[in-house]
């Protein structure tokens, strides 16, 4: 151990002699030495990081493909999505709809117009409707001798029902009319004023209608109407019509067939003096079936049918049947904004009195009724929207009618016999009704523009060209009907409106007949008559001063016109007709 100390002592004493050296050799002084440099650094002071380092690893492992896969587990959520609010954009209410209404006007020609419209619930199912209409003037023609006053009376009733299988509906409508045979020949016009008291002009035709529908929800039977008419004339003839219209859905695999009948019985007798008392009584029976079938592929609607025609007329003692086609093809191209249809049908039209003194009311009293027989009616249509606003339409028909009924004018016809004097209508003014065959082609056109929401104009235009037997002509059928019309609603009280017609030039007979107590007729003169075409303009102005109450007025033939509707009825100048309309709830 003291070997050991001793060692250590030299140790300690050697250190201490080594750092007595060292501090000899120090010459700086232990005082703070501060330096201030400004530093100004260079580009060569910079070091740029390399893009792309350059890699020096000597193991280098490959990546391995990592797949993943999901297991869809349902998780109940209990999160509700807000309900989105539409914006505040305040719309102006609509106009309220009233369920009655009432019209009153008075024009020049002592013209009265009254309409009336009503609807009555009666409890949630049930409701009556109400109808009332009347226009009336009291002529005032120039240079017409006789009376030329016309009027037209409506009035209807209908109740209508919805059950829980069907629904259904009934009433009653009258209508009355009254008119004038006032449209003398011009050889007439030297008749003395006793002999042009002694004609009375004035016809009345009446007519009493009752009918009924129902409708099934769920049933073959699906439609039914029925519907029975008594008409009447001031001479004393009458004429009695029955009609039932049903419809019938068979359902097939993945279509339907349907079925839609039309039965019909017509009965009517005429009675007029002529030199001697004579009749005309006619018994018609007519029974329609016309099954038809409906298909759709994409764009493509088809109807495939026909129609078998039964008629039998009882004073004849004759019977027949015939046979129609009933096709229709129909594309909707371009997202359905263009239509082109084509097809062919056909079909055997019945013609009564009531359905000729409509068309015509200066009918004689005394017509033979027959039906029409159209054997086929093709067409081929198109029809486009070729703007947002613009709409246009087009058709071309061709149809051959057998037993066409065409208006013809009575002759002047004079009695020498023990009374002498011409009937009422004998004086070339009224019109008889004769049969033709006729082939027609028309083409028809129809152009729709809406400016803006509250401005339309639009045109519809129709040419047919007739080709008769025997070369007859096509009597009183004109070949060019035009059409234009516009409205405007310039301030949402003020609606503006007007049409302009053109009808084209037809063709009438005139004749004057004498005839003998032995019945022989002898032909004075016969000549074929040109009807000249007529322009007719119409506007009306409507005022709302308020959601009830407006103010109209209608102006027809504002140009003046002194045209013939038919031969030698000239119609009334220009007029002029004002009134209210008011809506109401009762």
């Amino acid at each position: 151990m003291n070997q050991n100390l001793k060692y250590f002592i030299l140790f300690l004493f050697g250190i201490s002699i080594s750092f007595n050296g060292t501090a000899q050799r120090d010459t700086i002084s232990t005082d703070k030495l501060i330096i201030i440099k400004q530093y100004s650094p260079t580009v060569n002071d910079a070091f740029k990081i390399k893009q792309k380092p350059s890699e020096k690893d000597t193991i280098k492992q490959t990546r391995k493909p990592v797949y993943y896969t999901f297991i869809d587990v349902p998780v109940a959520s209990t999160f509700t999505p807000a309900k989105g609010t539409a914006s505040g954009v305040r719309m102006s209410p609509p106009d309220k709809l009233y369920e009655n209404y009432a019209r009153f006007g008075a024009g020049n020609f002592g013209t009265i117009l009254a309409d009336f419209y009503s609807n009555f619930d009666i409890n949630r199912d049930r409701n009556l409707n109400v109808e009332f209409s009347h226009l009336s003037s009291q002529g005032g023609i120039d240079d017409v001798v006789l009376e030329d006053d016309f009027s037209n009376t409506s009035l209807g009733l209908k109740l209508n029902s919805k059950d829980r299988y069907f629904d259904w509906n009934t009433g009653i409508d009258f209508n009355h009319r009254e008119v004038n045979y006032y449209g003398l020949a011009p050889v007439f016009t030297n008749l003395s004023e006793a002999q042009i008291n002694a004609i009375d002009s004035k016809q009345t035709y009446t007519k009493f209608e009752a009918f009924g529908g129902i409708r099934f929800y769920e049933n073959i039977l699906k439609e039914a109407e029925i519907n029975v008419q008594n008409f009447s004339d001031d001479y004393s003839n009458s004429e009695q019509l029955l009609r039932i219209k049903p419809l019938i859905e068979i359902p097939l695999r993945t279509q339907k067939l349907s079925i839609q009948g039309d039965f019909s019985f017509l009965s009517g007798a005429f009675e007029t003096t002529t030199i001697r008392p004579f009749e005309n009584n006619y018994q018609q029976l007519q029974a329609d079936i016309n099954p038809f079938v409906e298909l759709s592929y994409d764009n493509v609607n088809v109807k495939l049918g026909a129609k078998a025609v039964f008629f039998n007329d009882s004073e004849e003692s004759s019977s027949e049947v015939f046979f129609y086609p009933d096709v229709k093809v129909e594309f909707l191209l371009n997202q359905e904004t263009v239509d082109v249809s084509l097809g062919v049908n056909g079909g055997l039209q019945q013609n009564t009195y009531e359905n000729f003194s409509s068309l015509n009311p200066f009918v004689s009293p005394f017509l033979n009724i027959e039906p029409s027989d159209q054997q086929y009616n093709a067409f081929a249509g198109f029809s486009a929207k070729l703007l947002d606003n613009l709409s246009f339409s087009t058709q071309a028909n061709y149809s051959s009618t057998s037993n066409h009924a065409f208006f013809i004018s009575n002759p002047s016809n004079e009695f020498l016999s023990r009374n002498p004097t011409r009937r009422n209508f004998d004086y070339q003014n009224s019109f008889s009704v004769i049969y033709n065959d006729i082939d027609i082609f028309s083409l028809s056109a129809d152009l729709s523009y809406k400016i803006d929401s509250d401005f339309t104009i639009g045109f519809n235009g129709k040419y047919s060209n007739f080709s008769t037997e025997e070369g007859q002509e096509a009597w009183n059928l004109p070949e060019f009907e035009l059409k234009s019309y516009a409205n405007y609603n310039f301030t949402k009280n003020w609606n503006f409106s007007a049409s302009l017609f053109y009808i084209g030039e037809r063709k009438d007979f005139v004749s004057d007949f004498t005839t003998f107590p032995s019945g022989a007729l002898d032909i004075n003169e016969s000549f074929v008559n040109t009807v000249d075409g007529f322009i007719d303009l119409n506007a009306s102005v409507e005022y709302k001063f308020n959601n009830r109450l407006s103010a109209f007025i209608n102006a027809n033939n504002l140009l003046n016109n002194s045209y013939n509707r038919w031969q030698n009825f000239e119609v009334q100048g220009f007029q002029v007709l004002g009134g209210l309309i008011y809506q109401f709830d009762w």
